[in-house]
């Protein structure tokens, strides 16, 4: 009776494949290698699925899975022998993703590059790939083997066996890949570099192997990785060009005609500012550092390498000198939404060393960074305006004091032609004029424009006399915007006169 229960299995075998040959399906690979097919699938889910689309997509490559390969009747059913011709080993891909795993618990998941693995202080390692895509057959628990090598710089190569670890077999990754997790019987200190392979065979014998991933502990293992900024919606806008390195973040892009870089220092970052905090921060200096040095860069000398350190130092909230810019590693933590303390910090670097003693009140300084962090607030005030704003001219009752009265003449009176707020960006970096002869520096500033003619004091006068001096910039709610932005197009008016340059 066995025998005539193998004979039926066999002809219902040779029966359903030439049923699936005349109706075009087949069970074998198709002409593609797996590692090119994979790598263009790895693509499509990496490029042109968002976060938020990944549960669809992974159900839909299970259905796709289930429908291709119809499951046999018993494991004996299956072929003995496969065709290692046309299904060869499986090479993960180049563009593989991988995460990291923390005292056995699902952290952010991060990796150098997208491409490399990251560690734990435990010597745990968890890689993520896509083996509903793959069909890779893989039985968890089976307690697969997995075979490493590791190699670092100061030690001889060390080679192993270990079980995927039980505990963690249902973590995915936001793509939706299955978390492989494993021990390897070596410890790595921060920032410490090797190289790593694994190999594993799968349930029905087939071979995958990941080979020569160079890899680090240290940013990585808190979660900073080049996925993050690259899915950061100005980041993407603006085609910006993210590495990781072992202590650092850089970022290159052209926006408006230049070539900028932006380098994120980290090395004396304790995890205080988040990941996601870092990477707003980045995207606030793509958002306004490249508008501020298209309007004042040329008469600032202003840089267009830029340093962002992230320290938990004693000194300040946030400073800048030169093009390096510092933030306190606790200020974000204890206030969550100042990121435009930075549009504040990126002005004094688009000032590039203006001298106090020669402009009408050393307080310019700050007042003209003030100004910069209204008008050019990341994502037009949504957060600033809800915890900054400008003072009325009851709390700034002097020109030494007033950010407002700057913007006001900025509003109402700059052109396309005439940019008063540039005009007096370059009268307080020329050194031209002392403070005591600063009456004749304010008739440069005005000249050709319709406040020409009259003393700054007629125009102070102005200023305090108009509705826009006492309304308040600050917003009460997300929906609606300050009664001075209900009266007035502040930021809509200033990129009006940006598209026109």
């Amino acid at each position: 009776m066995k025998t005539i229960r193998l004979i039926a299995s066999a002809l219902a075998l040779v029966m359903l494949s030439a049923c699936l040959f005349a109706c075009g399906g087949t069970n074998e690979p198709t002409s593609k290698t797996p590692a090119s097919d994979n790598t263009e699938k790895t693509k499509t889910a990496e490029t042109e699925k968002p976060a938020t689309e990944t549960g669809e997509a992974s159900a839909e490559t299970e259905t796709a899975a289930a429908t291709e390969t119809p499951a046999p009747a018993t494991p004996t059913d299956e072929p003995s022998t496969e065709t290692p011709v046309e299904d060869p080993p499986y090479i993960f891909p180049e563009n593989g993703v991988l995460g990291l795993l923390a005292n056995g618990a699902a952290e952010e998941f991060g990796a150098l590059d997208g491409n490399n693995p990251s560690f734990t202080g435990d010597g745990k390692i968890l890689l993520f790939f896509d083996f509903a895509t793959k069909n890779a057959g893989l039985d968890l628990a089976d307690d697969t083997v997995i075979n490493y090598t590791i190699k670092k710089s100061t030690s001889p190569e060390i080679t192993g066996t270990s079980a995927i670890d039980q505990s963690v077999t249902t973590i995915k990754n936001d793509k939706g890949y299955i978390g492989l997790c494993f021990d390897v019987d070596t410890a790595f200190s921060r920032y410490e570099s090797a190289t790593f392979s694994i190999s594993f065979t799968d349930k029905n014998g087939k071979e995958f192997f990941l080979n020569k991933k160079q890899i680090f502990k240290g940013i990585s293992y808190d979660g900073v990785n080049k996925s993050k900024f690259d899915k950061a919606s100005w980041m993407k806008k603006l085609n910006i060009t993210t590495k990781i390195n072992k202590q650092s973040v850089s970022q290159i892009g052209n926006v408006l005609g230049t070539d900028f870089t932006l380098t994120i220092a980290l090395a004396k970052w304790d995890k205080n500012t988040s990941v996601d905090q870092i990477v707003s921060c980045a995207e606030l200096f793509w958002y306004c550092y490249p508008r501020m040095y298209k309007r004042f860069g040329a008469a600032g000398q202003s840089p267009t390498s830029v340093t962002l350190a992230f320290e938990n130092e004693g000194y300040g909230i946030a400073s800048a000198g030169g093009n390096f810019v510092h933030i306190h590693d606790m200020w974000l933590r204890q206030n969550r939404n100042d990121f435009d303390c930075l549009t504040h910090e990126f002005a004094h670097v688009i000032q590039n060393g203006w001298n106090g003693d020669t402009c009408e009140y050393s307080g310019f300084i700050e007042r003209f960074a003030d100004c910069c962090r209204y008008l050019y607030a990341f994502e037009d005030g949504k957060i600033n305006d809800l915890i900054w704003s400008l003072n009325t001219v009851e709390g700034e009752n002097t020109r030494e004091t007033s950010v407002r009265f700057l913007v006001w003449f900025d509003y109402f009176y700059s052109t396309e032609g005439n940019d008063l707020l540039l005009k007096f960006f370059t009268v307080c970096r020329s050194e031209r004029y002392p403070s005591y002869m600063w009456g004749n520096a304010w008739a440069e500033i005005f000249e050709g424009s319709e406040l020409e003619g009259l003393s700054i004091d007629e125009i102070w006068d102005m200023y305090v006399a108009s509705d826009f001096a006492h309304l308040s910039a600050k917003r009460t709610s997300n929906k609606k915007p300050s009664p001075l932005l209900e009266a007035y197009n502040i930021r809509e008016a200033l990129a009006e006169r940006e598209a026109k340059l």
